[in-house]
């Protein structure tokens, strides 16, 4: 082979794309520059000619843009070499036509899936001319109600055309090279060819014309050559003799043969090819038509397409015939006001037409001459079901901001920035500030001692993380804080890329006032049944205080170690008596460091008379080295006196109730009460910690509720184990490391 297939032919000047597409048939260069279909004209060097406004409305991309670029820059890399496989089969006559569906790279960033057809244009006398490239937009293919049908015959008369072969020879008469084109003439391969003397392929009665003397390595004007194809046939060639010079001295000779039987197939070539434009235009999904201002009305002198015979037309009722010809009246006066501004000169009029339960967008554009409208060409594509997904869009958003609008929770939309887009009217009622008040701004409802909270959250949400139920306090225009349930996530785009961030707030101040109001309960129920053990255990010192007090009055020598009991009873009573304060009186919540082990021993102190009352046992065993916790120290004691209480109502007669702390790996503590009472059905274990649900003949269901809360409150867990006839154990297992708490309040 002389030269590489896209090396072979530097292609026809592009000037003459002009005169293909203009200058003797202008119907087809206005057909092709309107077409509703992407054309582009490739030079045989790869670089674009020219491009059609369909191809370059799909790829954004204007033929200034294009200039100077070569074939492949709006391909994806991974389908360059292929492309140029395809581009050397069309130019090696291998393909007649490639249609493939890929991707294309849009001027303004993404791609666009199309119908790709490329095919090759060459001149009369069989040289290649450019390479045109026919793109449809599927990216939506539902839009589409019937692929384009493909048409076997598509350009291929343009790429039958004939290539000449070319050959050549040294000054011995021994072939050296054979191109494709020759390869195809003659039937045989290049390695078949070369090295053979051109006499064994070329001979009959003109072989003269090659191999007399004086003339063998003479150029020579076009003559015929008959010679035996590969397979038998015999084959009429137009040969001409151009002799090969280098540095002025001959080295051999090019052949250069074309099948002069396809000579007379040309003009039914381009007549074929012209016949596909039109077979091309009528396939298409849309509808093309023009029009011009004739004897008062405006007549149609082009109508084809899948859309016209889909609106129950053919070309036949449109071509010759105006717009009240056509239309009903009222369709027509509507669509005449379009006709009349585009024939005046404005660009690109667009309508929307609905007809037979069809709606189609049509663009219209003025074709000038000479500064004067000589025509208008139309294009226009069926988007009914766009205009259908469009409907179900608008009811859909109608919908979600009925529902945004019209809910009780805080709904709030940042930008990544976490500056507000919008928030709904609850937002506004629960915080007080309005919307315009907010747009564009970070937003104000942190407390100062929660800025901390406020960027963790959001570190949170740009790394894709959700928060969701977190309680916590915000602050309100008239600066009062509120108790509040916060849940944020991420928007995220079609790509996964964070585009921005919502947040649902809702307002618990009721329900913490409610859980408050359960605690202060819980405890006058805790310090009623405690008042009679603590009246027992007055009772004691005091009956010591005096006893020893009789005794004293007669004898006061030898007696201080009864002093020093005194003492120490009277301190008992004062321990006692703060205890059952500390649990009737109202306190704010305050996490902070706590010594678990100092609150397990006062809550044993508290309770052991009531234990000792019921003949039960209390027993405390705790780890020596219990790290501190953060912790509310008053809502633990009421916690664990809950639980004591309870595990001393569940033993009937006698029995032993056992405490322990122990540590669960190094960042957390549990806390086990066990209790060899008369157990908890497992069907009732299930419901314990319901308001108003308790397993006791006058109990309110409260107490084990706020255990629970507590708990909860403390980010911990609380499990319960029962037997009948055995006992209960209850583990309450504490985090030792929880800082956010103390952001929390």
């Amino acid at each position: 082979m002389m030269n590489k297939p896209l090396e072979m032919s530097k292609g026809v000047d592009p000037d003459n794309v002009q005169e293909i597409l203009g200058g003797h048939e202008p119907v087809f260069g206005t057909i092709f520059e309107n077409a509703a279909i992407g054309l582009a004209l490739i030079s045989m060097n790869g670089h674009w000619v020219k491009i059609n406004r369909c191809f370059s409305g799909i790829i954004g991309y204007s033929l200034e843009d294009l200039h100077g670029l070569k074939w492949d820059a709006v391909l994806l890399p991974q389908d360059v070499q292929h492309q140029h496989t395809v581009m050397s089969n069309l130019l090696q006559g291998h393909l007649s036509s490639f249609q493939i569906d890929r991707k294309l790279k849009h001027k303004y960033g993404g791609l666009v899936s199309v119908e790709y057809t490329l095919s090759i244009v060459r001149t009369s006398k069989g040289e290649p001319m450019y390479y045109v490239a026919q793109i449809r937009d599927i990216t939506s293919r539902s839009e589409i109600e019937h692929k384009l049908a493909q048409s076997e015959q598509r350009y291929r008369s343009l790429i039958e055309h004939n290539v000449a072969g070319i050959l050549t020879c040294d000054l011995s008469g021994a072939i050296r090279s054979v191109n494709p084109a020759m390869e195809r003439i003659m039937g045989y391969l290049e390695l078949e060819m070369i090295g053979q003397p051109i006499s064994r392929f070329f001979g009959g009665r003109e072989k003269k014309h090659i191999f007399s003397p004086g003339l063998i390595f003479q150029e020579s004007d076009n003559y015929t050559l008959s010679v035996k194809h590969k397979n038998g046939e015999t084959i009429e060639l137009g040969v001409k003799n151009v002799p090969i010079i280098v540095n002025e001295a001959m080295e051999g000779m090019y052949l250069i043969a074309r099948d002069i039987t396809q000579h007379n197939k040309d003009r039914e070539s381009l007549r074929l090819a012209q016949q596909d434009l039109h077979e091309t235009v009528r396939r298409q999904q849309g509808m093309t038509m023009k029009f011009r201002y004739m004897r008062d009305r405006f007549i149609h002198t082009l109508c084809d397409g899948e859309l016209l015979y889909r609106l129950g037309y053919k070309p036949s009722h449109i071509i010759g015939n105006g717009l009240y010809e056509i239309w009903p009246a009222y369709v027509a006066k509507n669509l005449e006001a379009y006709y009349k501004r585009a024939w005046e000169g404005e660009e690109n009029v667009i309508y929307e037409a609905t007809f037979r339960g069809i709606t189609y967008l049509t663009s219209l554009r003025p074709i000038v001459e000479s500064g004067k409208v000589v025509e208008v060409i139309g294009s226009s594509v069926d988007i009914t079901e766009r205009k259908v997904m469009e409907t179900k869009l608008r009811e859909t958003k109608e919908l979600l901001e009925s529902f945004i609008n019209n809910t009780t929770d805080a709904i709030c939309v940042l930008d990544p920035r976490a500056r507000v887009l919008s928030v709904n009217k609850a937002y506004e009622h629960i915080f007080g500030w309005e919307q315009d008040e907010l747009k564009g701004k970070v937003l104000p409802i942190y407390p100062d001692d929660l800025e901390e909270q406020r960027q963790e959250i959001y570190e949170m949400l740009k790394a894709g993380k959700q928060i969701s139920g977190l309680e916590t306090v915000r602050k309100r225009k008239d600066g009062q804080l509120v108790h509040v349930s916060v849940t944020k996530t991420p928007i995220k785009n079609e790509h996964g890329h964070i585009i921005g961030f919502a947040g649902i707030t809702r307002d618990i101040s009721e329900r913490k006032r409610t859980e408050e109001l359960l605690r202060k309960s819980d405890k006058l129920s805790v310090a009623g049944q405690l008042a009679a053990g603590l009246a027992h255990e007055i009772r004691n010192p005091l009956t010591s205080l005096r006893g020893f007090l009789q005794l004293l009055q007669s004898d006061m020598k030898s007696k201080q170690h009864y002093f020093d009991i005194m003492l120490s009873e009277l301190d008992r009573i004062n321990f006692i008596v703060s205890e059952f304060l500390v649990i009737a009186k109202p306190e704010a919540i305050q996490y902070k460091r706590g010594d678990l082990k100092e609150i397990l021993l006062r809550v044993q102190a508290l309770l052991d008379t009531q234990a000792l009352l019921n003949n039960v046992e209390l027993e405390l065993e705790l780890e020596s080295e219990l790290p501190e916790i953060i912790c509310s120290e008053m809502h633990l004691k009421q916690l664990f006196i809950n639980l004591v209480k309870n595990a001393i109502e569940a033993i009937p007669k006698e029995g032993r109730i056992r405490i322990t702390a122990s540590l669960l790996g190094t960042d957390r503590i549990c806390i086990r009460t066990e209790d060899n009472g008369c157990g908890i059905p497992e069907a009732r274990l299930k419901k314990l910690g319901e308001p108003f649900y308790t397993t006791k003949e006058k109990g309110t269901g409260l107490g084990l509720m706020m255990c629970f809360k507590i708990v909860e409150a403390h980010k911990g867990t609380m499990h319960v184990k029962s037997t009948i006839g055995e006992g209960t154990t209850i583990d309450v297992i504490l985090p030792i490391h929880s800082e956010r708490m103390l952001q929390h309040e």
